[in-house]
């Protein structure tokens, strides 16, 4: 009896790690294909930590600042693994272009409205969603729920299929806001497809992605990544290049497209948290940037043990990256900040062309000239142009101040 029992107990505690092993196997894939839901699952176990709102160091201009006149400001949060870009145009309006983060990291939601907070913002002009992966859209319907948002822009309702997307979708539908009147308005729903414009008051924002004959099927993560769109943000002479996830996918079939051929940016905010498929080495040629920035949770010397990020290869492509034609500007990357070292990287233009970079660390920043255009008299800081350099718009019009244009979507 005393060995048959024995021999129960064993198949027992057998049958028990087997279980154990099936349901660790089966949440570690419903983790990598449907976070949303493991975090569902999670969270009916774990409670989350209420919201506390964080208040950031607002960035102040240095004494020694070259920035003059009406600033544009773009701070690439430090919200861990994901993405969560806040935008101050010179005229007064804002952006949020996306706001996800990996998931039971840092929570954007508590970053961005400290940001908004700080900033005493109650209404959001632009929110801009790149792409549906989490950490890009983690929190964007909780940031519906409680501001107003003007104009949303989002892929194609194709480019994702997780509760998170879905929930995201019909928030979206649903927003409304107050206009200058007091009149409340439903949102201003647009889809990323092919060349489009946001202009303002002596800013626009060029962005570029697949047209619609060509939107890829987003199938798997590839695909799902490269209908981010490439946006180029001009002002004052400056140009900000900002990317989502896009890879070696849209990067091929934009620069086919000729989008980038007269581009000398400044800042390029790199893509998908510095992948090795993305910032490829002909895309890098074709923008000609002198800074890099790269939102991620992992560093240089200890990249995110799961994806990688930022990856060694794309870090030494950067490292050696040399113009293709010199131009007179500086010959490469200046500089290359990683959230996970120096915080929050907050850019700064301003009306003279003047650029600054300013880091939450304090580390590593620049306070530089008046852009190279104005001081030889082209591109000056009146921007008198507004279209990148790229004459009038592929397949959009060039749009009346403070309009908004976007390729028609079926």
């Amino acid at each position: 009896m005393a060995r048959g029992s024995k021999k129960r107990k064993r198949k027992l505690l057998i049958a028990i790690v087997v279980i154990v092993l099936i349901a660790a196997i089966a949440l570690g894939v419903l983790y990598a294909v449907r976070p949303d839901i493991f975090d569902a699952i999670v969270s009916m176990f774990v409670p989350e930590k209420p919201d506390e709102t964080e208040k950031p160091d607002v960035p102040t201009l240095p004494d020694n600042t070259t920035v003059t006149g009406d600033i544009l400001s773009v701070r690439v949060l430090d919200i861990g693994q994901g993405d969560c870009i806040y935008i101050e145009f010179p005229d007064g309006q804002n952006m949020i272009m996306d706001i996800g983060s990996e998931l039971h990291s840092t929570s954007p939601w508590n970053v961005i409205n400290g940001v908004l907070v700080e900033e005493e913002v109650e209404q959001i002009d632009y929110l801009f969603i790149t792409h549906g992966d989490y950490d890009h859209i983690r929190d964007a319907k909780k940031l519906l729920d409680n501001y107003e948002v003007v104009n949303i822009y989002m892929p194609l309702d194709e480019a994702q299929d997780s509760a998170t997307w879905r929930n995201l979708l019909a928030a979206a539908d649903e927003e409304t806001y107050t206009d200058a009147s007091g009149v409340e308005k439903p949102s201003v729903y647009h889809e990323n497809i092919g060349a489009f414009a946001i202009k303002g008051e002596n800013w626009v924002m060029n962005c570029y992605t697949f047209d619609e004959a060509d939107y890829p099927e987003c199938d798997d993560a590839e695909p799902i990544n490269a209908v981010s769109p490439i946006c180029l943000l001009e002002y004052a002479g400056r140009t900000i290049v900002l990317t989502g996830d896009s890879n070696e996918l849209n990067e091929e079939y934009l620069l086919a497209k000729g989008y980038f051929d007269d581009v000398d940016a400044d800042v390029l905010k790199v893509a998908h948290h510095g992948s090795r498929t993305s910032s490829t080495q002909a895309f890098l040629d074709a923008i000609d940037a002198e800074f890099a920035i790269i939102s991620t949770s992992g560093t240089e010397e200890q990249p995110h043990e799961s994806y990688i990020h930022p990856n060694p290869e794309l870090m030494e492509r950067l490292r050696d990256y040399e113009d293709v034609t010199p131009d007179g500007d500086y010959d490469g990357f200046r500089d290359i900040y990683i959230t996970a070292e120096v915080g929050t990287v907050t850019v700064l233009v301003g009306e003279n062309g003047g650029l600054n970079i300013l880091t939450e660390s304090g580390e590593k920043e620049y306070v530089g000239e008046e852009s190279d255009g104005a001081q030889e008299g082209e591109n000056s800081g009146e921007n008198t142009d507004n279209t990148g350099g790229q004459g009038e718009l592929p397949d959009a019009t060039v749009p009346e101040d403070n309009e908004t244009v976007v390729t028609p979507a079926a």
